[in-house]
């Protein structure tokens, strides 16, 4: 019943915000906290409880619907096997070959279980749909790993992660509803409301109190791994479905920033994964932004892009247009923050408050 949506939403906001409250102390005495020193900015231990909750939130929230979501199976079976290794890796059991491998296995079983990969990328050239034949798995898998790595990188300002998958699943959720599918529509809404949950805990407010909470890898790989295969399983469904080049332009900050950040890293010789203070939130924070300005900046700067990318699309602009002009953005941002120590240097040194910044 439609009914039910909001209330199962509303259902795993709570289960997630009290599973907050009630690890906080635990957390503390089993080292699930996020440590100060070094780059990271925050002045005292912050628990790392946000991921688990999210996931226990939503689950909790699915259970009476369970039995109509078998299409699914692969989808929760992979979420459950990326909180559990999230938690592992946040009190420091997991390397990060091991945690690549079962970020491998979790996209595996959206491709090869699930049978979620690309096949259509859209008619990116004006002349025919291109279809991906025997790379269509290969590339799923490469994508796949690159917006999940992509989240974790950009969780480094209170509420960025968090406020930017609650703006894409946001996207998917009214995707879904549009095209019928209330399976989906179902399982994002709830989604939305575990992350609403969390968010209540990690945007840099005063209505958290000391209740500062961060997601960690747990809450990262996550809603990485959701919104993979949402852009995906909502473009790859036939007639009926969203014209794949606009997943670039609701996913628009994440992919320029990782773009941007991987190419500068290479360009330093430096390894892809190693993590610096040059991301978009960096930048702005260094050219005297506050937090909560900086928050508003990216997180509506990427609802403009999705708004963009789906308006274009429903009022049938073609698959060509929708991706060249989505590049000319990139190019645009590209050339812009390519070098931020450089171009973005302030005269005297803006300090940040510690409270809200940490590394990515």
């Amino acid at each position: 019943m439609l009914s039910t949506y909001p209330a199962q939403a509303v259902f795993a906001a709570f289960v997630t915000a009290l599973l907050i409250l009630i690890l906080r102390r635990p957390a503390l005495r089993w080292q699930l906290v996020d440590h100060p020193g070094g780059r990271k900015r925050h002045g005292a231990p912050v628990p790392l409880t946000g991921g688990v909750s999210i996931t226990a939130g939503f689950v909790c929230a699915l259970l009476a619907s369970f039995s109509a979501f078998g299409e699914f199976t692969p989808f929760f079976a992979a979420v459950l096997l990326l909180t559990l290794v999230g938690l592992l890796d946040d009190v420091g059991e997991v390397s990060a070959g091991t945690k690549m491998l079962f970020q491998l296995i979790a996209a595996l079983l959206m491709t090869s279980w699930a049978s979620n990969f690309l096949v259509n990328l859209g008619d990116l050239f004006g002349t025919n749909p291109i279809n991906t034949r025997n790379w269509g798995i290969p590339l799923t898998l490469f994508a796949a790993l690159a917006v999940i790595n992509a989240m974790n990188m950009l969780d480094g300002l209170d509420g960025l992660a968090g406020g930017l998958a609650f703006m894409m699943l946001a996207f998917f959720g009214a995707f879904a509803w549009t095209l019928g599918d209330m399976n989906s529509a179902k399982i994002l809404i709830v989604l939305l409301g575990a992350v609403a949950g969390f968010l209540f805990f990690n945007l840099p407010w005063s209505l958290r109190g000391r209740h500062r909470t961060f997601m960690g890898d747990a809450g990262s790989m996550v809603l990485g791994f959701a919104i993979a295969w949402f852009a995906v399983s909502l473009t790859q469904r036939g007639g009926n479905a969203v014209s794949p080049p606009v997943m670039l332009w609701v996913l628009g900050i994440v992919l320029m920033d990782v773009f941007t950040v991987t190419v500068r890293r290479l360009a330093r010789r430096r390894s892809p994964m190693a993590p610096d203070r040059d991301h978009i939130h960096h930048v702005l924070l260094r050219r005297g932004f506050g937090p909560g300005k900086t928050l508003v900046i990216l997180i509506g700067a990427n609802a403009i892009l999705g708004m963009i990318g789906t308006t274009m699309w429903r009022q049938g602009v073609p698959d060509w247009w929708i991706f060249w002009s989505f590049l000319a953005v990139c190019v645009a941002y590209f050339a812009a923050f390519f070098m931020p120590l450089r171009y973005y240097r302030l005269r005297s040194r803006i300090g940040v408050p510690d409270e809200y910044e940490r590394d990515s």
